[in-house]
C-alpha cells in the first residue's frame, strides 16, 4: 500500500475544508431565497384557489384569499407568513374578524396563532355562505386537534392539508361540508 506524501494530503484536507465552508454559505443563501419564493408560491397559490370560488363581494374575495394564504402558512408551520397574512385581513368590514386576524399577526408562537385561527375560521363560515355566487369552498375538521376537541378550515381544494398539525400530521381531517 502507497503512503501519501503529507504535503499532498495537506492540500487535498485544506481543498475540502474551503469548499464544504463555501457550499455552507451558498446553502444559507439559498435558504434565505427560498424562503421567499415560497411565501410568493403560497400567495399565488392562494389567489389562484381562491379564483374557484367566485363571490358577489370583491372584498369577501380578497379575504378569501388571504385566508387562504394565512390557512397555507400554518400547514407549512411559518409564523412569519402567517402574520403577513393575517395582516391583509385586519381592514376586513367584520370587526370581530378583523381583531381575531390583529391577533394572529401580533403573535409569534404557531400554536397560539393557530387557536386564533380555529376562532377565525368559525366567524369566516356565515361571511363565505352568504357571499358566494358560484364554485365551491370545502369546509374540512380535524377531530385531534386541539386535545381532541377538533377545528375545521376552509379550503378551495378536496385535499386535506391539516392547519393544526403542518407536515406532523398533514392529511389528518375530512370534509365536513362543501359550500356552494
Amino acid at each position: 500500500m502507497k503512503r501519501i506524501p503529507r504535503n499532498l494530503f495537506f492540500i487535498a484536507f485544506s481543498a475540502g475544508i474551503i469548499s464544504f465552508t463555501s457550499c455552507k454559505e451558498n446553502k444559507e443563501s439559498a435558504t434565505d431565497a427560498t424562503q421567499e419564493d415560497v411565501e410568493m408560491t403560497q400567495e399565488g397559490n392562494a389567489k389562484t384557489m381562491a379564483q374557484n370560488a367566485k363571490f358577489d363581494d370583491e372584498k369577501v374575495a380578497s379575504e378569501y384569499a388571504a385566508y387562504l394564504q394565512l390557512k397555507d402558512a400554518l400547514v407549512a408551520t411559518d409564523p412569519n407568513a402567517a402574520k403577513k397574512a393575517a395582516k391583509k385581513m385586519t381592514g376586513f368590514e367584520n370587526a370581530e374578524i378583523a381583531d381575531l386576524a390583529t391577533k394572529i399577526s401580533e403573535e409569534t408562537a404557531i400554536k397560539a396563532q393557530r387557536k386564533v385561527f380555529s376562532e377565525l375560521t368559525v366567524l369566516m363560515e356565515p361571511v363565505l355562505e352568504n357571499a358566494i355566487a358560484s364554485g365551491e369552498i370545502y369546509k374540512q375538521f380535524c377531530p385531534m386537534a386541539f386535545d381532541g376537541k377538533g377545528a375545521s378550515w376552509f379550503a378551495a381544494s378536496e385535499e386535506i392539508n391539516n392547519p393544526y398539525f403542518g407536515d406532523k400530521m398533514l392529511h389528518c381531517g375530512r370534509i365536513e361540508k362543501t359550500i356552494q
